[in-house]
């Protein structure tokens, strides 16, 4: 079987979701009250991050972590209700020649996975109405349909995307040569030598640059 590998920040969607997040918290009618106290929480590691003290994957992590303490108490019905409200704001901003690819792979009979460091229950609702298999992303620590404690999640970035994808395909023969993967960040390089089709999508300068080096193609817009 070939199989198509999509990320979602920059890729599907055309933009980094960390803003748009930050953006949402910020505004929102229910928890938007909240939004001070998750950034009091965040201010520390950010500044670290800010002097060079931590790298930007280990600031990420904790705010999506910090993220999610912000909602400790709800339920997964709520959660969804909140990431639904999301996908309404996002569905404007998809990158428009990704998705045709993403129906053409869907069209030739082609497994369809989003392996993405954004939370499972948002790609969940956000990719709802397209023909995805799989949508293997950081997974929001639910318990009797309630969020549980939030302590340290496992986050979905560079190495445990590979760990993600062997698992949900650990059944299925793949033709990783006439496979294809779809990235934008010099980050996602694993992901996409895995195949014999990587495209690189609005990619950062190293991946551009890597890309062009190998006779990768590019998608610009």
């Amino acid at each position: 079987m070939k199989v198509a590998l999509f990320d979602f920040d920059r890729t599907i969607y055309k933009y980094e979701t960390y803003s748009l997040l930050m953006r949402f918290l910020q505004n929102h009618d229910v928890y938007g009250k909240r939004y001070k106290k998750f950034m009091r929480r965040l201010m520390p590691i950010y500044l670290l991050y800010k002097m060079k003290m931590t790298p930007e994957k280990t600031m990420r992590k904790k705010a999506m972590e910090i993220y999610l303490k912000t909602f400790e108490g709800a339920s997964e019905a709520e959660l969804r209700s909140y990431f639904r409200e999301m996908a309404e704001e996002m569905s404007g901003d998809f990158n428009q020649e990704v998705i045709d690819r993403l129906n053409w792979h869907h069209e030739q009979g082609h497994r369809v996975l989003v392996i993405s460091g954004a939370f499972d229950i948002m790609l969940d609702e956000v990719l709802r109405d397209l023909p995805i298999d799989a949508k293997l992303g950081t997974e929001v620590p639910l318990a009797n349909g309630m969020l549980t404690k939030v302590t340290e999640l496992s986050h979905v970035h560079e190495r445990q995307k590979i760990v993600r994808i062997e698992e949900n395909l650990k059944e299925v023969d793949v033709d990783w040569e006439e496979s294809y993967a779809y990235g934008d960040s010099i980050y996602d390089i694993d992901v996409l030598g895995l195949v014999g089709n990587p495209v690189a999508v609005q990619p950062d300068a190293d991946l551009k640059a890597y890309a062009k080096e190998q006779g990768w193609e590019i998608i610009t817009a």
